[in-house]
């Protein structure tokens, strides 16, 4: 009668892929990859099993040149996975899972109305031309490779994107700061 108790309902298999973070060969030694930028990469160093090295029970973490990357192969695909633009959306592919810190991380490069669009999308979970609600003239379809990646997050991983989304949109826009001692009037 309770032969099935305790057994999962559902196939263990996962509903995404999850795309790991790069592990690059570079001058500083063996490291994952977190973060890129235009001329250099961050990351975790690694010992020689691919084990995140810690110190103090926190990863060390270390920027190189993209030309320390010994490897080109390895340096390219850094560059494919760092960009999200491989999955396009389709009804068969199976959404990817990108690391929160490394979608963090991506935040840098996206503009006030590229982070608006993401931060609706995090926060109403829909269609995400439906729930970005701007007027602005850019193109957002080059954001849609962000949605699936988004929508296979846990809750705690979506509250923490669209916590760093509102930091990232209140640190870039222009909106009135306090006003300093020299700005008050006295009418």
């Amino acid at each position: 009668m309770f032969a099935d108790y305790g057994q999962p309902s559902q196939s263990a298999r996962p509903s995404f892929v999850e795309i790991p973070n790069p592990r690059v060969t570079t001058a500083m030694g063996r490291m994952e990859v977190t973060n890129v930028h235009s001329e250099t990469v961050t990351g975790c160093l690694l010992d020689d099993q691919d084990n995140l090295l810690k110190e103090d029970g926190q990863p060390i973490y270390v920027c190189v040149r993209k030309s320390e990357i010994f490897c080109a192969i390895e340096r390219a695909n850094v560059m494919s996975w760092w960009e999200l633009e491989e999955q396009a959306i389709t009804g068969h592919t199976t959404p990817r899972k990108y690391s929160l810190e490394s979608l963090i991380n991506r935040l840098d490069g996206l503009n006030l109305d590229e982070l608006y669009a993401v931060r609706t999308f995090v926060s109403l979970e829909a269609d995400p031309f439906q729930a970005y609600s701007g007027s602005v003239n850019n193109d957002l379809s080059h954001l849609q490779a962000w949605f699936p990646t988004v929508r296979v997050l846990d809750r705690a991983e979506q509250n923490q994107l669209a916590s760093a989304l509102c930091w990232r949109i209140a640190s870039n826009s222009n909106a009135p700061t306090a006003p300093t001692p020299g700005d008050e009037r006295n009418d």
